[in-house]
């Protein structure tokens, strides 16, 4: 993210104009004579420029990952690392968790909050593809994940469904910037 970027810029310039020099005109037979020339003037403005930036979009993002994080986190602090990853299962919010389904979930939904800290409409896609891909097959192949994973098939299209709804915020949501210049003459 550069200087330029983030919720409220500000960019302040001042312009001094300095007068031009002073024409003297002299005729062909006469002396010439220094003017005297005095202090300069000087004009000058100072230019406040603002720039706001809202991207509804990026605070979807943020938030389908906080919650996929939190889950996540959750599921590792109750299934531990005491044994095997996929033994105990535990309950996080009504479904089942191992503490690999949880690290799965820490990954993605860290991904998600950064993509969405970060302003990255190509990295909200990407990872809300990743999530939907995947939740995707876990809800059409539960049992092939019943075991490793514990997941659910109802626990799967949720997933698919916020995968969805972070895509195509994503791709639909406009961004708003608002950019205001004060000029003030000094």
């Amino acid at each position: 993210m550069s200087f330029t970027e983030g919720p409220v810029h500000e960019r302040t310039d001042a312009v001094v104009h300095e007068p031009a020099a002073p024409v003297v005109d002299v005729p062909a037979n006469a002396t010439v004579v220094t003017p005297v020339v005095t202090a300069p003037v000087t004009a000058g403005s100072v230019r406040n420029s603002y720039n706001a930036r809202f991207a509804p979009d990026a605070i979807i993002a943020g938030l389908a990952g906080l919650v996929i994080l939190v889950v996540g986190l959750i599921a590792i602090v109750r299934g531990g690392f005491d044994g095997p990853m996929s033994d105990p299962v535990v309950q996080v919010l009504g479904f089942t968790h191992t503490t690999t389904l949880g690290l799965i979930e820490v990954g993605i939904g860290l991904a998600l909050l950064l993509a969405g800290a970060a302003r990255s409409r190509t990295g909200e896609i990407f990872f809300g593809a990743v999530l939907g891909i995947g939740a995707f097959v876990g809800a059409v192949q539960t049992e092939s994940f019943r075991h490793s994973l514990a997941l659910e098939s109802s626990m799967a299209w949720l997933l698919v469904v916020i995968a969805a709804v972070v895509v195509l915020s994503a791709m639909l949501m406009p961004r708003y910037v608002r950019q205001s210049t004060v000029i003030h003459n000094v």
